[in-house]
């Protein structure tokens, strides 16, 4: 009898001991999962071969893609209420923007002087990680990141020195909810900064240069007591067009920006637009970069051009075209009709041969442009 009781007692035990290994073992596994939840997620698309229009999924059928990707929809709860950043101040993309990417670019806005160093890690929102654990479309979550760096490098032309296509997106989750989501380079030996910068001195050096020639041109439109918008806009345009060559190597390491513009002066569109709407926000002056095709010799292709608020009205402003490579000799008196063909003119002459893109960079998400004059 005391036999059949030990008996029993030493598989009790054992049933016990196993249960207790069996615990400890999904335990261990429990803390290694949270430890290595460390995951890159979306990597930025990189810029189309005409590296002037950034960020775009380029179309293999002129334009005719239909738009598939959808973007998530934010449901504001009564405990957490999604703010715009009144730090955003030149908005016009940002303002376009679904909340989700609204997140991502007011980090940025709001880490501005951490990007010059090139290697910071931009902290996003937590808010970032419902829509990595919600969403299972990779071109949804592409999407809204690559929108989000976009507008902002439309908005901000000033930052130059800045390539947004090594910026990754970077996200730690654990099963408790916690979340950590961040920007940086996936190569940790790299930084985000275009070629020609290889640190932060680099970048406020290249900064200093910039706006020395901004400095210069500013000093110029008040010492001939150029007073209105008119002639301000006329001035900035001119000043473009007379110092700024096209390139057409498509070689130069700064052609889609305001460096490439000002200092360089050897630029694509992309490089007068930006240029034209850095100095007109040093004017107080409303203006926009327009990201769309173009139709030259019959032939379509990406461009990138203004609008530009003048007098409570808009209108388009095209340098880059207004600059137009010239065979020949041409006189002086045509020079002058070529200069301004697309100079503060209004839709009827820019429905012919611009068209804007209608929706944000491949998605759902319309972009409402303001409506130019007729």
């Amino acid at each position: 009898m005391n036999n059949k009781r030990f008996n029993l007692g030493t598989f009790i035990l054992s049933i016990i001991l196993i249960l207790l290994i069996i615990t400890i073992i999904f335990f261990v596994l429990y803390i290694y999962k949270d430890i290595n939840g460390t995951k890159e997620t979306i990597k930025i698309a990189n810029s189309i071969a005409q590296d002037e229009i950034d960020l775009i999924t380029v179309p293999e059928d002129n334009f005719q893609n239909e738009i598939i990707v959808s973007m998530p929809s934010v449901e504001d709860s009564k405990n957490e209420q999604m703010e715009e950043n009144t730090n955003v101040q030149n908005d016009f993309y940002y303002s376009q923007l679904e909340q989700y990417s609204k997140l991502i670019y007011e980090s940025l806005e709001n880490q501005k002087d951490n990007l010059k160093k090139g290697n910071s890690i931009i902290n996003l929102p937590n808010k970032i990680g419902e829509i990595i654990e919600t969403e299972e479309n990779q071109e949804t979550l592409q999407a809204t990141f690559s929108i989000a760096v976009n507008a902002f490098e439309y908005d901000n032309p000033e930052l130059f020195y800045l390539d947004t296509s090594k910026l990754t997106l970077f996200y730690e989750g654990n099963s408790e909810g916690i979340h950590k989501v961040y920007l940086k380079n996936a190569n940790e030996n790299q930084n985000y900064l275009m070629q020609d910068f290889k640190n932060e001195q680099d970048v406020l050096n290249a900064i200093q240069e910039v706006e020395n020639v901004k400095s210069e041109i500013i000093n110029q439109i008040n010492a001939q007591n150029l007073q209105t918008d008119y002639e301000k806009i006329l001035y900035v345009h001119n000043w473009l067009i007379d110092n700024i060559e096209y390139d057409q190597t498509m070689q130069e390491l700064n052609r889609s920006n305001i460096y490439g513009a000002l200092i360089e002066k050897n630029v694509t569109c992309a490089g007068y637009a930006k240029a034209f709407k850095y100095l007109l926000d040093e004017l107080n002056i409303n203006s926009i970069i327009i990201q769309g095709s173009a139709i030259e010799d019959n032939v379509e292709e990406y461009h990138a051009w203004n609008y530009v608020e003048l007098n409570g009205n808009w209108y388009g402003v095209d340098c880059t075209w207004d600059d137009p490579i010239i065979k020949g000799n041409p006189s002086a008196e045509q020079l002058k009709e070529i200069k301004y063909v697309y100079f503060l003119k209004g839709q009827s002459t820019f429905e012919e041969k611009h068209t804007p893109f209608e929706h944000f960079y491949g998605t759902n998400v319309k972009i409402n442009y303001p409506q130019l004059v007729h």
